[in-house]
């Protein structure tokens, strides 16, 4: 049995820490010191750079668990501090700390718990997905056999005026038809330039040409990215647009 391996994919929830920025954006400026040397291509270099971060990437993810794991028993464990010595000496200070540690805490588990349900949903729709989509081979079948027989051809006519239904013959027709459509592209040049000069066409000047012919410039790429969609399924690389 062949096994499809699970492909990676970024969070894109991790963009949204002003830490984890940073430390890519280091990441990225570190490798390209040590890299970048003349003599790699700009793609090879770049490639290199995505396999690095999604290493990165992927440390980052069980930092974070760890992180939110730690601060939770932190904050439990100062919260029943708190509340035994509210029970033995009662301050309305205190109170209010321990007020504030409790929502602190129920922040964490509200976020926790809409993370859990958003995942749960994810998969709840990909299994409706792959369960459906089983059911709609059938039909789906007829609905592509009817589109490819009406568009068709079951008959031609030849030079001689005779009407072919004969599928080979068929094929014999149309290729020889745009062999002998195509094969003499060459001929009657003139006759082409007659017809081309009682025409005004517009023409590009040479600058508009020499516009058209230079290097992409750093501000059209910067331009272009801006301009992706966020919320897109990734490429083959499991970076999605958000990331650039």
């Amino acid at each position: 049995m062949q096994r499809h391996l699970k492909t990676w994919r970024l969070n894109s929830m991790l963009l949204n820490n002003e830490w984890v920025n940073m430390e890519i954006k280091e990441e990225i400026k570190t490798f390209l010191e040590t890299n970048e040397n003349g003599h790699t291509t700009a793609q090879n270099l770049w490639d290199a750079a995505k396999a690095v971060l999604r290493v990165k990437f992927i440390a980052l993810q069980p930092y974070f668990k760890k992180q939110e794991k730690f601060l939770t028993e932190y904050l439990t464990s100062q919260l029943k501090e708190l509340e035994r010595k509210q029970k033995e000496n009662p301050k309305a200070s205190r109170r209010k700390e321990i007020g504030k540690i409790r929502a602190e805490i129920n922040d964490i588990e509200t976020k926790k718990k809409t993370k859990h349900k958003t995942i749960q949903r994810i998969n709840e729709t990909k299994s409706w997905f792959f369960e459906k989509i089983n059911k709609i081979d059938g039909p789906l079948d007829r609905l592509t056999k009817n589109q490819r027989e009406r568009t068709q051809i079951h008959k031609v006519r030849n030079e001689r005026g005779e009407i072919i239904t004969d599928t080979t013959e068929i094929q014999w027709i149309v290729n020889k038809y745009y062999e002998q459509l195509y094969g003499n592209k060459f001929d009657n040049l003139s006759k082409k330039d007659k017809f081309l000069e009682t025409h005004s066409l517009l023409k590009l000047d040479q600058e508009e040409i020499e516009n058209l012919n230079r290097p992409i410039t750093t501000e059209e790429i910067e331009d272009v990215i801006k301009t992706l969609s966020a919320n897109k399924s990734p490429g083959p690389d499991g970076f999605m647009g958000e990331f650039y």
